[in-house]
């Protein structure tokens, strides 16, 4: 990349991710390769804002012509799913965004990838939906997102835990709406009778003795995908690959999505790659 900084000009554009933390934010690294292989004058530049300067930071951004957009990760979905202008069908399902458009008229135009991200980047497991039975940990932005994208797949049972009730009823109750069936319901700490677990929070960076489900019945047939996994492998990716159990990590989802990402803050309409293909 640092033969490609000779190019950035007075005509480029940024895109900036919002994150807090930030350092492990991988969009820059995986985005200003696919910026440059097809022309676009964007790049994409991490900045750390925390929850208490998100709005006044989100102003400032949206207020220069030469912000192609911004992206938001962890804790920003929700919150910047609220200050959007418009968002497109899956965001205002869900309740949350990861990519917002700056269109030419200044308005913000938010859409969400994250669900179909992880769908796409379960690669040949992705078979493994139909039907399923999945124990969901996290119902945040990302929580959600997956929620939806695992209804439109035709799961059969989706549990969620989560901490924050409002959220938790949100996702069981826009689940179950998307699915047109009640498939979702609270869970608890049993992943017996599960073929699917899915961390959708940070919790799984730290040890696997502090993860809210019981991990002693874990199977070689239970997926286990934690999406908080992008520089590093989690201690319950970790655990779970020591079970022989398949698995999927952030970066399985980010690379998945990372072309419609791309394509959005290039101006295409959402769901749109860079490429067009």
């Amino acid at each position: 990349m640092s033969g490609l900084v000779s190019n950035l000009n007075g005509a480029s554009r940024i895109y900036a991710v919002f994150g807090d933390p930030v350092a492990q934010v991988q969009t820059p690294a995986l985005i200003n390769p696919l910026f440059a292989e097809h022309g676009a004058d964007i790049w994409a530049v991490p900045f750390h804002v925390t929850r208490g300067n998100f709005e006044t930071a989100w102003r400032a951004f949206a207020a220069m012509p030469n912000v192609a957009g911004i992206g938001v990760t962890v804790p920003h979905k929700v919150a910047a799913f609220r200050l959007c202008d418009r968002v497109t069908p899956a965001a205002s399902e869900v309740g949350a965004v990861n990519s917002i458009q700056h269109a030419p008229d200044g308005s913000m135009h938010g859409a969400l990838f994250d669900g179909l991200g992880f769908v796409r980047g379960l690669g040949e497991n992705r078979k493994r939906l139909a039907g399923a039975s999945v124990l969901l940990v996290g119902a945040g932005g990302a929580g959600r997102a997956i929620a939806h994208a695992l209804a439109e797949n035709g799961i059969g049972r989706l549990s969620v835990i989560e901490i924050d009730a409002e959220a938790r009823d949100f996702t069981i109750e826009m689940t179950n709406r998307v699915a047109r069936r009640t498939i979702a319901a609270e869970g608890n700490d049993t992943l017996s009778g599960h073929h699917m677990l899915i961390n959708a929070t940070p919790i799984g960076l730290k040890s696997a003795e502090s993860f809210p489900v019981d991990l002693t019945t874990l199977e070689p047939e239970v997926l286990v995908a934690d999406i908080a996994a992008l520089s590093r492998e989690t201690e319950l990716l970790k655990l779970a690959r020591e079970r022989g159990c398949p698995t999927s990590d952030g970066r399985d989802m980010l690379k998945a999505q990372i072309g419609l990402i791309a394509g959005f803050a290039a101006g295409h309409a959402a769901g749109t790659p860079l490429d067009g293909a």
